[in-house]
């Protein structure tokens, strides 16, 4: 036997035992009955698909009633010229929220949810490489600073998988995001959340970073190699990967919950036997049913924005299934 061959039955086995005490790890997490569910709401998705954010937002306090949203401070949104900040739209949508008894999670970054990933202001192409992160860290700054005296926000998410190279951004630096992770905490004492990819990523990284980490929960996904693609891995995989995390004292929420389709194309103008290939009314429902299956104690909840864009093109069925979920909220 080779000494490489010798190596990799070591390497396996490694793998294996880690997998066993995991999975028997994760026995001794507490499994949540009544998770909490936190609702993702971008403005910049809102206007793509065509609804003012806060006419939507109001829609959603008045017939869903959640009591937890995540907002992202888009950098081109909030630094549209350099040095000059409008955090206008955002302290209208926090100040909304705030009046309705509801908290906030507040991603703040280059790097937030939705293509391409990285909202960069126009400008940010005239700066010289090294200029960029002293750019970024001061937009950071700024809006840490701005919201850290609200008490409707509960948390900070740094970033948005920024470990997971994904989106047009820069590649993933573990260095940089430790930067900004340690300038948020000199900043303000509240818990920070990191993402990451909840099937492609074993989350380490990620935790040693994080006060909370967030996994995505995606069961069909799309790609120009194998087109739509189905995840079969059981609730066991991500409570293994938590209880991993949990001996460190770093809890595990999951911050993408799929409840909107993922399509080759953009999201107007979708068949119903495109959506349905990746999100049926009965995908919905199964979603929820393993996401609860995994015991977690909270999901941020994707895809609002469409379910309302739908019932607004008489295609009421998701955002009625939305309004069902959280009436199951309440006492």
């Amino acid at each position: 036997m080779t000494l490489a061959m010798k190596y990799l039955k070591i390497f396996f086995l490694v793998i294996l035992i880690v997998a066993a005490v995991s999975s028997l790890l994760s026995l001794l997490l507490p499994r949540q009955t009544k998770p909490q569910f936190t609702i993702a709401l971008s403005a910049a998705q809102s206007r793509y698909l065509g609804i003012e954010p806060t006419r939507l937002l109001d829609e959603m306090l008045a017939e869903l009633k959640p009591r937890h949203f995540r907002l992202q401070a888009d950098w081109d949104a909030i630094e549209p010229i350099l040095g000059r900040y409008d955090f206008n739209e955002l302290d209208n949508l926090i100040k909304k929220i705030s009046q309705a008894g509801a908290t906030v999670t507040l991603a703040v970054g280059r790097k937030l949810p939705h293509w391409p990933e990285c909202h960069d202001p126009s400008w940010l192409k005239t700066l010289k490489p090294w200029e960029v992160e002293a750019s970024q860290f001061a937009m950071v700054t700024a809006v840490i600073n701005h919201y850290r005296g609200n008490p409707a926000i509960t948390r900070w998410q740094v970033e948005n998988e920024p470990l997971f190279a994904f989106g047009i951004c820069p590649p993933p630096n573990w260095h940089r995001l430790q930067r900004e992770r340690d300038l948020v905490k000199s900043l303000d004492a509240r818990p920070i959340l990191i993402t990451d990819s909840g099937e492609l990523s074993p989350w380490l990284e990620t935790g040693w970073l994080a006060d909370q980490v967030g996994a995505t929960l995606y069961r069909v996904t799309w790609n120009k190699f194998t087109g739509y693609f189905n995840y079969f891995l059981p609730p066991l995989f991500y409570r293994a990967k938590a209880a991993l995390l949990a001996v460190l004292g770093k809890p595990v929420i999951i911050s993408e919950l799929q409840l909107e389709p993922w399509a080759p194309t953009g999201l107007t103008n979708l068949t119903t036997a495109e959506i349905n290939k990746s999100l049926s009314p009965a995908k919905f429902k199964a979603n929820v049913k393993f996401f609860q299956a995994i015991g977690f104690n909270e999901a941020i909840v994707w895809g609002m924005e469409w379910w309302y864009y739908m019932k607004l093109n008489n295609e009421p069925v998701y955002w009625d299934l939305g309004r069902e979920l959280f009436s199951e909220l309440k006492p």
